[in-house]
């Protein structure tokens, strides 16, 4: 064994044989000897819980929220293209408001938690007498947070957050004259 290695081997020869490290001292705990760490384990899961529960239900809410808000931004193109086929127009909005609601099933309800929640059309229609028109359709449906965001109301009293959100899409096309 040369001279530089004769410090470097006992050292390494400690660290992966098993052997405590000379400056430890050993820390083994003898059976049936009380744990006092477990009041701190307590306390720290109860510390991390709310956060860890407000993660979580964070990203429900906003996974929810890019579902509902993809549903009616399809909807809504979907009832322009219907109400561009027509040259002079719908008489009515019914069946655009047929074809929105089938073309984004559960977007409502699942927006609002309950099966109440409606999808509001409105739509602006061709007409017949002016050519290279645009006939738009507008989809909307509020949203309800699962999270509680009406804490925020304590802080921002003039936030609109915790009332809730009205999601809302406009798509439009050219009139088929």
């Amino acid at each position: 064994m040369d001279s530089s290695n004769k410090y470097l081997y006992p050292l390494i020869h400690r660290l992966f044989d098993g052997a405590s490290f000379p400056f430890q001292q050993n820390t083994r705990r003898k059976w049936g000897a009380v744990s006092s760490d477990r009041g701190a384990t307590v306390v720290e899961f109860a510390l991390v819980l709310p956060l860890l529960l407000l993660i979580i239900l964070s990203l429900i809410d906003f996974g929810r929220m890019g579902f509902v808000e993809v549903s009616i931004t399809s909807a809504s193109r979907e009832g322009a293209r219907l109400s561009s086929l027509y040259p002079a127009g719908l008489s009515n909005v019914q069946p655009i408001t047929t074809l929105v609601e089938a073309a984004s099933p559960g977007a409502a309800s699942i927006s609002q938690l309950d099966g109440s929640a409606t999808l509001t059309t409105t739509m602006s229609a061709c007409s017949t007498s002016i050519s290279s028109e645009n006939t738009s359709v507008t989809v909307s449906t509020p949203f309800n947070w699962l999270l509680p965001i009406g804490l925020v109301g304590i802080v921002a009293p003039n936030s609109t957050l915790a009332q809730g959100l009205t999601l809302t899409s406009t798509s439009s096309m050219r009139c088929g004259n």
